[in-house]
């Protein structure tokens, strides 16, 4: 079996320091056969400069710059100019445990098309692992149709920590078979978990590793830390194509739906519209998060009856936002933030 693997990492706006582990930590991999396609999707800073700089100490990098075209624009010129069987993503503030492929090569099999792996958070002082043993068997291929189905739900499972699209090795051959192309339009957002979901719409076999490899970089200056309206409405976006590829049947799967769709309401809510991110003064906030309440997905999210293991911290601060209780929401927002500064 060709084992090569080629890895995609999407290049704009990383803190040096970052970029740097992340590239390094490809080098480094015990598993030497791999290609590096750094994309610089037209970083205004040092970001390209770097690439090309790396380029010239190892021959397996390759990079390519581009004009920007956002995250998923960036990760498919990767995908398309990979050479390798094997497809892995890494984002360019994250890294991977130096033996990562090492183990992924070793649980290869013919059948399977994709290998998922575990992840784990880097804050500021320490480092949180994920336990997937409540969700996942270590090692166990997956293929029946129930369990097909079960890893769906999975996806829009926020405690189950898979969405991520970095913590999945795909085959090419089956990503051109079915045309599993991140969808430009969406740019970034919850662009990962639309991926994932079609993913997992047409795969017949996978495997799961329970191992936490690759390392999510806490960075506070991120977008998904920081107010950007532009972003909370794509991140709407990217749920209503998830809606599309959903069997309207299956009333379990749209209740995991709608319970994921909750989950980005209240991280707008949080970490939007009413955090220190926002500069918008407190009347401008509200008229404008009342707006983002009226999106026909976003209305039938609230009304949705069933919500799937929601804690009742999050339960509290969906009922503050269903009846506009928004200084309330200022306050947890303020909450929230001491809370990280100390993780």
């Amino acid at each position: 079996m060709n084992s090569k693997i080629s890895v995609v990492v999407p290049v704009f706006k990383v803190p040096e320091k970052y970029l740097r582990t992340c590239i390094e930590s490809l080098i480094s991999q015990t598993f030497k056969d791999i290609e590096i396609i750094l994309v610089d999707d037209e970083s205004p800073d040092n970001c390209g400069k770097i690439c090309d700089e790396y380029k010239e100490g190892d021959s397996r990098i390759k990079v390519i710059h581009q004009k920007n075209t956002g995250l998923c624009g960036a990760r498919n010129s990767g995908v398309r100019e990979a050479s390798g069987e094997w497809i892995g993503f890494v984002d360019g503030d994250d890294y991977l445990e130096n033996n990562t492929y090492e183990k992924l090569v070793n649980e290869m099999t013919d059948e399977i098309q994709v290998i998922c792996f575990g992840f784990c958070r880097n804050y500021p002082n320490r480092i949180v692992k994920n336990d997937y043993s409540k969700f996942f068997e270590d090692r166990k291929i997956y293929k029946s149709k129930e369990e097909l189905n079960y890893m769906q739900k999975m996806i829009l499972n926020y405690k189950a920590n898979c969405a991520m699209v970095p913590t999945k090795l795909i085959r090419k051959d089956f990503i051109n078979e079915y045309n599993l192309y991140h969808n430009e339009e969406l740019r970034q957002g919850a662009e990962g978990i639309e991926f994932n979901f079609r993913v997992f719409k047409n795969v017949k076999a996978f495997k799961f590793i329970t191992d936490n490899l690759y390392h999510y970089v806490y960075n506070d200056a991120s977008i998904t830390t920081t107010h950007n309206e532009k972003n909370h409405y794509m991140v709407i976006n990217c749920f209503k194509e998830i809606y599309k590829n959903i069997d309207k049947n299956d009333k379990d799967l749209l209740d995991w739906f709608y319970t994921r769709v909750s989950y980005a309401i209240i991280t707008t809510a949080i970490s939007g519209y009413f955090s220190d991110t926002n500069y918008d003064k407190y009347k401008t906030a509200k008229k404008k998060f009342k707006k983002y309440l009226k999106n026909d997905l976003v209305r039938d999210t609230l009304g949705h009856k069933k919500l799937k293991e929601m804690d009742k911290q999050r339960k509290i601060t969906l009922i503050f936002i269903k009846y506009h209780l928004f200084f309330l929401l200022k306050i947890l927002a303020k909450i929230r933030k001491e809370q990280k500064s100390k993780s």
